[in-house]
């Protein structure tokens, strides 16, 4: 099935949003701009399913986007794929904040996702992205994980996770199942993180457990929300 999520916002509104099961979504009202809810409208992802969601951000136009719920990459008996495309475009000044729940890559699962995040002078974004290998007590299936993030139209970020392709490795998973990232792209934070060679901030974990993975990047994401001016609220956390 191909479905998916298109919306565009200018200034504090979303003015065109149209959406495609298996996906659905809301738009909430906040003090602080638009939150867009991704809901899943039917079971997936399903073998064949290909999901896309595109995101338009005017200048100066900021945005918060969560999901309801875990995504599930379930198995792909037949040896096809599911796949997640994600694009975002932000024009100066733009603001995205991408908070998505856990992807949860089934035992036997063929799961490919891609994001590219093309971000203007002067428009920042929070990215967070985590993933779980596997449902408790079972062995994921092949994921394939890429982002690729530009500023001004040069290169800010390149990353991404092969699944098992020796990802479990002590120099990538160490063994865990439970791995994330939460970017700062456009804009610089201090601490203890990997500074990108352009403006941008990153912070990646690994843990035993999804509450593990959150107490270490929980606040990062805090602070990088709060550099961009995005509102504190906290990520649920299902594992």
């Amino acid at each position: 099935m191909n479905g998916g999520v298109t919306a565009v916002v200018v200034g504090s509104r979303v003015v065109l949003l149209e959406t495609r099961p298996p996906v659905a979504a809301k738009i909430l009202t906040t003090p602080d701009g638009p939150e867009l809810v991704l809901i899943g409208a039917a079971a997936g992802l399903l073998e064949g399913d290909a999901v896309t969601i595109d995101l338009r951000l005017g200048p100066g136009a900021r945005l918060t986007v969560r999901t309801t719920a875990a995504t599930l990459a379930h198995p792909c008996p037949d040896g096809g794929w599911t796949e997640m495309t994600v694009t975002a475009v932000l024009a100066p000044g733009a603001v995205l904040a991408w908070l998505p729940e856990p992807l949860v890559a089934c035992g036997g699962c063929c799961h490919r996702s891609r994001s590219t995040v093309d971000l203007a002078e002067g428009a920042a974004a929070v990215w967070y992205e985590a993933c779980t290998l596997g449902r408790s007590g079972e062995r994921a299936g092949a994921v394939q994980l890429r982002l690729d993030v530009t500023l001004g139209g040069r290169p800010l970020l390149r990353d991404g996770l092969k699944y098992p392709d020796g990802a479990e490795t002590p120099a990538v998973l160490a063994g865990y199942r439970h791995t994330g990232s939460v970017h700062l792209l456009g804009r610089r934070a201090r601490g203890p993180y990997l500074q990108l060679a352009g403006p941008g901030t990153t912070a990646r974990a690994v843990a035993a457990d999804a509450a593990g993975l959150e107490r270490t990047l929980g606040p990062a994401r805090t602070t990088f929300l709060s550099i961009t001016g995005r509102p504190l609220k906290e990520v649920p956390v299902h594992g």
